[in-house]
């Protein structure tokens, strides 16, 4: 891969019978030229991979032009014609979906070039790009095991291995707060932005940049490949935060170039959930020891994973070093809301009512008329919450008082407002705070709102539909 500042390339002749492309030419200035031989066994999936590292090089150049070059004579084992041209085009279509200006040289044809490379010390790297193997488990003897028997020697939580960790009541809690098993629903966006944006305040990065590649599992042996090589992907030339988009809804990944070490990890997480840090393990992920994928630099993280109420793993983030690189990754987002959840049923199996922080939570205030002469009042103080940036909703007198408040309950929305003939005629409201089991309390509506406004987080407020 070189920097170029200025690239020429034209068709000369054909180099095979029948070439895939047609004859073509190119001038750019400012590009990465990508010079790339396909070789036996090569396969289109690693096509992502190889636009990612030219992607990675443009950024670092400060460039938006990208160019694809079939060079064959890098390799003496050479993939099939059809299958290298196969390939060469889904580096260019990734490269275009990443918002690059591409040109790709003709495949199959002797080609005049020319290129003026300006000389910085970055401005030739090469990589080689190779179908993966493994995981793999390094004792750090020297030795290599299977990811089967090293769960067999104790070398690795069993928990690993399970497939979706969660169980049925985890799973219906998790969508009634938007984390359904097809994707996100506006609260489910609402929980894993508000998320994001606290762990990028609490990691201080100024200037999170968005971009693709994030993990496209996350569950089981596979899905903590996924997540390592999500976090090595980033972390590997991030010099700033990076929000590490996934395939898969709200399984985003936030990304620092920092190493914040096992002790700040914890603490981060129990300001989320005091106590969740009791059913977390640590794994050692690396090239030299601990849980390894095949990748081309040296790596050694730890994976804080919680065990959840299903018997599996789901991993929350990563620490540690990439190269000569610091990092710290948290997430899948997804992850993290799923297991406050789940820590959640732990604690209402021992009695204690499960609530997530009040700035966290998709649905922070339901207003409850009674009756619907009650319905105008509610919808003034419905008002006045949105107003101060609440996420509050009204739930209207279609239903049982009993029914919305149990509703409220599954939802785990943090403060209930019931309103009635006495709170309309002395302008209150009747409240029960989720943290405060049991308890009931009358106070001014003023003084909700006040609550209300203290309680939280910077942003607007919108009004939401009412649980079913």
């Amino acid at each position: 891969m070189i920097h170029v500042s200025e690239v020429k390339f034209w068709a000369v002749e054909e180099a095979i019978d029948n070439p895939p492309d047609p004859p073509s030419k190119f001038e750019g200035k400012d590009c990465v030229v990508g010079f790339i031989s396909v070789e036996e066994g090569d396969t289109p999936d690693l096509a992502g991979q190889a636009a990612m590292e030219i992607a990675e090089h443009a950024r670092r150049s400060g460039v938006k032009c990208a160019v694809v070059y079939p060079f064959a004579h890098l390799s003496p084992s050479l993939a099939p014609p059809d299958v290298a041209a196969e390939i060469l085009r889904k580096v260019e279509d990734e490269l275009k979906s990443m918002g690059f200006q591409t040109a790709r040289a003709p495949f199959g044809w002797y080609k005049g070039f020319t290129i003026t490379c300006p000389g910085h010390p970055a401005c030739e790297l090469s990589r080689t790009i190779t179908a993966p193997k493994g995981p793999w488990y390094l004792p750090g003897d020297g030795s290599q095991l299977g990811i089967r028997e090293a769960i067999e020697r104790g070398l690795l939580p069993k928990e690993v291995e399970v497939g979706s960790p969660w169980d049925n009541e985890s799973l219906g809690s998790q969508s009634k707060l938007g984390l359904t098993s097809g994707g996100l629903t506006s609260l489910g966006e609402v929980a894993t932005g508000a998320l994001s944006s606290w762990l990028a305040e609490r990691l201080r990065l100024a200037n999170v940049e968005t971009r693709g590649g994030g993990p496209e599992q996350v569950y089981g042996i596979g899905g903590v490949a996924a997540v390592v090589k999500s976090c090595l992907d980033a972390g590997r030339y991030a010099e700033s935060g990076v929000r590490v988009r996934s395939p898969l809804p709200g399984a985003d990944m936030i990304v620092a170039p920092t190493d914040v070490g096992d002790e700040a990890m914890v603490k981060m997480l129990e300001e989320l959930e005091e106590g969740i840090s009791k059913d977390t393990t640590w794994i050692d992920v690396g090239t030299s020891k601990g849980f390894s994928i095949p990748y081309d630099i040296q790596y050694s993280l730890r994976l804080l994973a919680y065990r959840t109420r299903g018997g599996g793993l789901a991993a929350l983030g990563l620490h540690g070093a990439v190269r000569d690189r610091q990092v710290t990754c948290f997430g899948p987002l997804r992850l993290i809301m799923s297991s406050l959840i789940d820590f959640g049923l732990k604690l209402a199996d021992s009695g204690k009512t499960p609530y997530l922080p009040f700035w966290l939570s998709p649905l922070q205030v339901a207003v409850i008329p009674v009756k619907d002469q009650h319905v105008e009042y509610a919808r003034r103080l419905l008002q006045d919450l949105i107003d101060v940036g609440a996420r509050a909703y009204l739930d209207p007198p279609t239903k049982g008082l009993g029914a919305r408040v149990r509703a409220a309950g599954k939802a785990w929305v943090p403060i209930i407002a019931v309103v009635g003939d006495k709170e309309v005629e002395s302008n209150t409201v009747n409240i029960r705070r989720r943290w405060l089991q049991g308890q009931q309390e009358v106070v001014q509506a003023e003084a909700l709102v006040e609550e209300v406004s203290q309680l939280l987080a910077s942003g607007p407020g919108r009004s939401f539909q009412p649980p079913e």
